[in-house]
């Protein structure tokens, strides 16, 4: 009995997972802040509001956070950032959902970025890693695109700083003018130690589950491994 209870077992193990804890508090930006700060746990810079129903649906609760540059001829950079702690060695992921509205598109001169920046216990940067959160040129208009990134944090680390960043460039990169545009960001969200899926109950390696696995464990166990 104890045999066959091991068996269905192994072969249930299937790359179940649950869901990792989100390492951000206030990741869909529902708890507003004090003061000069827009959202509850996250710093921001330049031009950061609150989006509601009336300018964007939300993909979790009712509230997004909107950014838009300056628009004064001069680079122009929006920033909203969190930190959290981080061990070396493992696996972070940053998940990110924005969103390029028709009726506020982004110019060609904004650049939307997120990034994890993993620091020592000085607060020197030991590594940087981004990805564009909305590609102007590729992406979309009015869907929340999700973008994934992923990075091992290397020797030495002791937290990361996760960066939600809305680049305008000023007209001294090259543009006469500056077209303006709003990025909107929903459910953010940084997890740890998610390693890519593999599947314990293919136990011969062949990429299938099948009586050959059911064959490879009856051979371990009687020989009592």
């Amino acid at each position: 009995m104890r045999m066959k209870c091991l068996i269905v077992s192994a072969l249930a193990c299937v790359c179940s997972s649950v869901q990792a804890q989100n390492l951000l508090d206030n990741g869909s930006f529902e708890t507003p802040g004090p003061g000069f700060i827009e959202f509850a746990s996250w710093m921001n810079f330049g031009n950061i509001f609150a989006a509601d129903s009336g300018e964007v649906v939300a993909i979790d609760g009712v509230v997004s956070a909107k950014m838009f540059g300056a628009s004064n001829g001069a680079q122009s950079d929006q920033v909203l950032t969190q930190n959290v702690p981080a061990t070396e060695g493992e696996l972070y992921t940053l998940t990110t959902y924005c969103q390029n509205l028709s009726s506020d598109a982004l110019g060609d001169e904004n650049i939307i970025l997120a990034q994890m920046v993993f620091r020592d216990a000085g607060g020197s940067a030991l590594e940087t890693v981004e990805v564009d959160a909305i590609d102007v040129a590729t992406d979309p208009l009015d869907t929340w695109v999700m973008k994934e990134l992923s990075a091992v944090a290397p020797v030495g680390t002791t937290n990361v700083d996760v960066f939600l960043l809305h680049i305008q460039l000023g007209t001294d990169a090259g543009f006469p003018t500056q077209g303006g545009g709003a990025s909107f960001w929903d459910n953010i969200s940084l997890t740890a130690g998610d390693a890519p899926c593999s599947n314990p109950a293919d136990l011969n390696g062949d990429g299938e589950l099948n009586f050959f696995d059911v064959s490879a464990f009856l051979t371990a166990y009687n020989q009592g491994c």
